[in-house]
């Protein structure tokens, strides 16, 4: 069986050559497996550089914490170019030195999680000048880079900064939209975004309505209209917004689709890491909780599962 080339599973921007994401994908949608590894691509681990964690001890419980519940891999997004006396970090030696230092920590903890180099940045007038300046990490060294607002920040300067970034060669990464008064306003703006390219990242804590009512029923409209890429935890602290995703990735399967969780916790993320195109990177994906692998019947998900445009087990 192949798919057809106007399926939601069928991703244009690889010709085809990975039709369902990764095999992880694909593997455990139809074996009911626990769940695939998690890359974690917003969080702020990063020990004493900005308002998550004060110190090592605190970054080494996150740690242990996210590889308990199955992340593998978490992009380091400390906050950069906040305004006033708000922390810088632009790219730098020092910069990348903290880094290595909470990798090389997490190795002789023999804690199984890598680090990799990010950063949350502030959007303002000053953005273009930044990225001519090459002074802002994106994630993982990768084209991709996350970007934030002031939750009140209109419609219009969100949509500018996001051409400055293009029109540069980079590909912005939304951090979580749905608590931005303009999106919870008219969610519907986000199918522009996805049109042109906008990568849209949703936090852990509005899925769960942590983080307000507004928040989550803003995420939860965007998830039934499979308008996002990733979801992420957005963690500061051990004791609150943890790196702990397993509850986020059982209430994403159990509300949504067995699907939904390898995609927004796996395989788009993953795709970040390695600088490959999203799934559903400039088109809405599908209603997540309407487009489940369980309503396929059995014999046409055993020759999926079996056909060799699927990914062979990492």
């Amino acid at each position: 069986m192949r798919l057809r080339r106007d399926s939601p599973f069928f991703d244009l921007k690889t010709r085809g050559e990975c039709a369902i994401l990764d095999y992880n994908f694909a593997y455990c949608a139809f074996t009911g497996g626990e769940g695939p590894d998690m890359v974690d691509i917003h969080c702020h681990i990063l020990p004493g550089v900005d308002d998550g964690s004060p110190s090592m001890e605190d970054s080494l419980e996150m740690a242990r914490m996210a590889a308990d519940s199955g992340v593998t891999d978490i992009i380091a997004t400390p906050h950069c170019n906040l305004p006033g006396t708000g922390p810088k970090n632009y790219r730098s030696a020092s910069l990348r030195a903290a880094f290595s230092r909470l990798q090389q920590a997490l190795d002789a903890e023999g804690i199984p999680l890598r680090i990799h180099p990010g950063a949350e940045v502030f959007c303002t007038p000053e953005l273009p000048r930044l990225l001519d300046q090459r002074q802002l990490q994106t994630l993982g060294g990768s084209r991709y880079l996350l970007v934030e607002f002031y939750f009140d920040e209109s419609a219009e300067f969100m949509e500018q900064c996001f051409r400055d970034i293009r029109h540069r060669g980079l590909v912005p990464v939304a951090a979580h939209p749905e608590r931005y008064n303009a999106v919870q306003r008219d969610p519907t703006r986000l199918e522009g975004w996805f049109r042109r390219g906008i990568v849209i990242q949703l936090n852990k804590g509005s899925v769960l309505g942590r983080l307000g009512r507004r928040a989550q029923d803003t995420a939860l409209w965007l998830l039934e209209h499979g308008l996002a890429h990733a979801a992420a935890s957005d963690a500061h602290r051990p004791t609150v917004r943890t790196t702990h995703m397993g509850l986020l990735r059982s209430t994403l399967a159990d509300d949504f689709s067995p699907d939904c969780p390898w995609l927004l916790l796996d395989g788009n993320p993953r795709r970040i890491l390695e600088d490959r195109p999203m799934v559903g990177a400039d088109r809405p994906i599908w209603s997540l909780r309407c487009l489940s692998w369980c309503c396929w019947p059995s014999a046409a998900c055993a020759s999926i599962a079996a056909s060799p445009w699927i990914p062979r087990p990492r």
